[in-house]
């Protein structure tokens, strides 16, 4: 009976979970939409020892170190429970001669097989994955379109997309559209030059990675007290459909940053993603910063992961995701700075009829902000997110009061009104459970 009773409740809070926050219709999902995850498969997960080798070695930062295709589908719901909706590997083809391959796997990653069934897995959880290329071949279109036939990816991520002229890029978008219409191109580019960035975008790509982003952060974010200023300039003028990152396969870990600062990594992470996820731009993680890895200069950034970590900015992360996958103003709205003064931010996010308030506290004390209502919402409340702060307008203002290190999201919310989904889940549901109990006593006592 107690079976069928949590059964019962489990439903109800589904239902109840299902209750809109906002009636923002759907839109068709574009890379903005996504949350990528990029692994390195080889320092992932072992899932096969079977494919591990002779050369084997821990000690070695340039060896192999087992992770492998079944490791990572045998981790996909760890990366799926953190929010990611799209998963991008490393270069998984063979290299003989000093050519690379792609229409064969390198033997230490699995097999095509495998592949087959990690993208199956992924859009089980409705998520998408993409494979790096690596070093760009000749037969660019043949290869790519080979492997879409073969295991359905969802897209490809190009590493230095400039070194082949953006026209090639064009074609290549065209012909693989026509295998596969909603398929990804991503990518980086060594140009700083926001109309060799719009040049990239208009032929082909979805997105490139913000390496100007990505430079100013780790300088703002490794430590407190840091002006906003540098990279509120760079999002301001950067395109929504960049992505953002705060390491990668190529940087020295955020964390490495963090240390040389004397400050705790995962605090400074937590800082750095709650501003990555709540900006334009599409959330870039490199593997292993959710628990704050730590590396130098390549190949001593890629440590074999370790999953038995501290969960707190696992969780976070959830936090954030969850958050930001909600509510649309995060996705696709635009960014307008309300305030910011020595590590302090409050900006705010509109998209349609929505609007968001965030506020990050990067600095060693609490801080106290008045912003006046007619830039926020006139009469209204403002619910936190995150850490569950709420407060209303007083005097035709709105009082921020923030504690240090910490970051909130605020829906902006009527002052008055019965909070329906509070009532069903605090009133209604246990109502509901005791009737059940007792119809369910008393069908028993029949029997």
């Amino acid at each position: 009976m107690f079976k069928s009773a949590g059964k019962f409740l489990l439903i109800l809070f589904l239902l109840l979970g299902a209750i809109p926050v906002n009636a923002a219709e759907k839109e068709e999902r574009v890379w903005q939409d996504e949350i990528a995850y990029y692994v390195v498969v080889d320092r992932f997960n072992n899932g096969n020892s079977r494919n591990d080798g002779n050369d084997l070695n821990f000690e070695d930062p340039t060896a192999y170190h087992g992770g492998d295709i079944e490791g990572i589908t045998k981790k996909i719901e760890y990366i799926h429970e953190m929010g990611f909706t799209s998963i991008i590997l490393s270069p998984i083809f063979n290299e003989e001669n000093n050519a690379v391959e792609v229409k064969t796997m390198d033997e230490h990653a699995g097999t095509v097989e495998d592949v087959k069934k990690l993208v199956e897995a992924a859009h089980k959880l409705d998520m998408k994955l993409l494979l790096d290329y690596g070093e760009i071949e000749q037969n660019l279109t043949q290869s790519a379109s080979w492997w879409i036939k073969e295991t359905d990816v969802d897209g490809y991520y190009i590493e230095q997309a400039d070194s082949i002229d953006v026209s090639v890029w064009n074609q290549f978008h065209k012909d693989l559209e026509e295998l596969k219409k909603d398929f990804y191109l991503v990518g980086s580019i060594e140009s700083k030059d926001e109309n060799v960035f719009s040049s990239y975008l208009e032929n082909g790509f979805d997105s490139i990675l913000n390496q100007s982003f990505y430079e100013e952060t780790a300088s703002v974010f490794s430590n407190v007290d840091q002006s906003f200023q540098p990279i509120t300039e760079i999002v301001t003028k950067s395109s929504p459909l960049l992505s953002t990152y705060v390491d990668n396969d190529r940087t020295v870990r955020f964390t490495r940053h963090a240390i040389e600062n004397n400050q705790h990594p995962g605090v400074r992470l937590k800082m750095a993603f709650s501003y990555m996820y709540t900006i334009p731009g599409t959330p870039f993680v490199y593997y292993g910063s959710e628990i704050a890895v730590d590396g130098g200069e390549p190949p001593t950034n890629r440590p074999l992961m370790n999953f038995q970590s501290d969960e707190e900015l696992i969780e976070y992360l959830g936090k954030l995701s969850v958050v930001r996958k909600t509510f649309p103003a995060l996705t696709r709205g635009d960014y307008e700075v309300l305030y910011e003064k020595d590590g302090m931010i409050i900006f705010k996010r509109s998209y349609q009829d929505e609007s968001l308030i965030v506020a990050i506290n990067n600095t060693t004390e609490t801080q106290k902000v008045k912003i006046p209502a007619a830039e926020i919402a006139k009469d209204n409340k403002l619910e936190g997110l995150l850490t569950g702060d709420t407060f209303e307008e007083e005097n035709d203002e709105y009082e921020f009061i923030i504690d240090r290190e910490i970051a909130e999201v605020y829906e902006i919310k009527e002052k008055t009104g019965l909070n329906i989904p509070f009532i069903s889940v605090f009133i209604i549901v246990p109502t509901l459970f005791i009737l059940f109990l007792v119809m369910a006593y008393r069908k028993g006592k029949q029997k």
